[in-house]
């Protein structure tokens, strides 16, 4: 599990783990892995993730890992909604993104002072509860309350608890569309409405919390073109504009990807995920030095 914190001066080196790989004909040596990331309880160790040095051939990942024949890959005809019937848009992509893992029914009491984008949002989560995200957070529908002033609904979270996102509250009010208020140190809009902002948070969610993800980081904006040829742009304002972390989405079928600027200046970082590994293997061929692929 790698040394102890705060070892002496003198501690033996951190023995190597050799790594192999079974394989019809035999095992196949892969080299040598470090300790990246461990978990333990009560000195039992739970689950491990080694890092390989020198990073496997293309060839050699291959044979290790074969490549896969792509599912059919749900399409893309829901960019035709996202301006003329955002709400079916989001449906398509929730829909063909996770599939139903609860058959509990759809939910009945939602308040009438919710609007009517989050409400069929909710209505989805309850088949399909992965929607609510795993790493930035919508609230369950029971959590949902007014904040201290009483004017605004807060409905999502950061994961960190660094922000807040609510629509204005008010009884008896008549917008169906409201605006979004992103809120760290003070109150700022959203550039889209909620029923295209619920959109973009679903959009980023799916990058992030995907089986399989492709990174990178500081990629020089003249490599970016390639990418966006095998990509479609999701026809919305950046999202996230109030963390000055103005962030874009492309798509394609089973793959989305937010592209967002980097710390250095005239750079970007881009973050790509998909349900299906196969997805990625195209983007492997456009020279892109990637962080993290999966594919």
């Amino acid at each position: 599990m790698g040394p102890i914190p705060f070892t002496t001066a003198g501690t033996p080196p951190e023995p190597l783990v050799h790594l192999f790989v079974r394989l019809d004909g035999g095992c196949l040596y892969l080299g040598t892995g470090r300790v990246s990331m461990c978990e333990a309880s009560k000195d039992v160790l739970i689950r491990c993730r080694l890092r390989i040095s020198p990073p496997l051939s293309r060839e050699i990942l291959d044979r290790v890992r074969p490549p896969a024949t792509p599912p059919p890959l749900p399409g893309l005809d829901w960019l035709g909604n996202v301006h003329t019937n955002p709400g079916q848009a989001l449906e398509r992509f929730l829909t063909n993104w996770y599939p139903a893992t609860s058959m509990q029914e759809p939910v009945a009491d939602i308040p009438g002072s919710i609007p009517r984008a989050p409400a069929d949002f909710y209505r989805l989560a309850a088949q399909r509860p992965a929607i609510l995200g795993s790493h930035n957070r919508i609230k369950p529908i029971n959590e949902i309350r007014p904040d201290s002033s009483a004017e605004h609904l807060v409905f999502g979270v950061e994961c960190r608890g660094g922000w807040t996102w609510s629509i204005p509250w008010e009884p008896g009010a008549t917008d169906t569309d409201p605006t979004v208020w992103f809120e760290y140190s003070h109150a700022v809009p959203e550039q889209e409405p909620l029923s295209r902002f619920l959109l973009q948070f679903s959009l980023w969610e799916a990058t992030i919390a995907a089986v399989y993800q492709a990174s990178c980081d500081d990629l020089p904006r003249h490599l970016l073109p390639a990418l966006e040829k095998c990509l479609q742009p999701v026809p919305l304002r950046p999202f996230l504009s109030p963390a000055d972390a103005p962030m874009d989405f492309l798509v394609a079928p089973g793959l989305v990807a937010s592209v967002g600027p980097s710390w250095d200046d005239g750079k970007v970082d881009v973050w790509i995920g998909t349900q299906h590994r196969s997805a990625l293997q195209p983007l492997n061929r456009l020279g892109i030095p990637w962080r993290r692929f999966d594919g």
